[in-house]
């Protein structure tokens, strides 16, 4: 008797068979539904307070607010409660934040600026400049009047350019609205 306790005990064997642990397992679930298809929803929730009371008189308030700080998945109202969140890709989430965050901590902007080119050029190599057409492509989002710092540098240069040649007269003006006198 006392072995088949140590087995059970150490080493995962169970005395039940297979087939009563799945059903066991399957059967859990209807425990809850069961519940509230027998009792009303007053006595449910009556059920409910008197364990969170129960947890505020043996942890304190505290407790509560703690747990709200370290709370990272806040759940859209829009969500149908049946999806349940992916717990590994939030933690997934989380843990790359950090590491992004500690990354920022020790580099400076110009090495992160150069690990990420370099991460452009070895994507760039690997999969061929269709890779970033298709991943355009796919974007149903765009931000308006979005541009990015080096065609701004461009069209600022060439409105310089303009603007000293004189050849369009509506250059030169928008470019004294924009730096004031040349």
């Amino acid at each position: 008797m006392a072995m088949g306790y140590l087995r059970t005990r150490y080493f995962g064997e169970t005395t039940q068979s297979p087939k009563r642990l799945v059903a066991a397992r399957e059967n859990v679930s209807y425990g809850g539904q069961e519940r509230a298809d027998r009792y009303e929803h007053e006595i449910l929730a009556e059920w409910s307070s008197w364990g969170g009371k129960a947890v505020l008189a043996k942890y304190g308030r505290e407790y509560f607010i703690e747990l709200r700080q370290r709370r990272t998945n806040y759940p859209k109202y829009s969500q149908s409660p049946v999806i349940r969140p992916n717990w590994r890709l939030i933690a997934a989430r989380a843990n790359g934040r950090k590491g992004g965050i500690r990354r920022a901590e020790y580099y400076s902007v110009e090495s992160l600026q150069a690990m990420a080119r370099l991460g452009g050029i070895a994507t760039r190599n690997r999969y061929g400049n269709d890779f970033f057409r298709e991943i355009r492509k796919k974007r149903r989002y765009y931000l308006k009047s979005y541009i990015t710092p080096k065609t701004k540098q461009k069209m600022h240069q060439m409105m310089l350019d303009m603007c000293k040649a004189e050849s369009n007269p509506f250059a030169r003006w928008a470019m004294q609205l924009y730096h004031g006198e040349l």
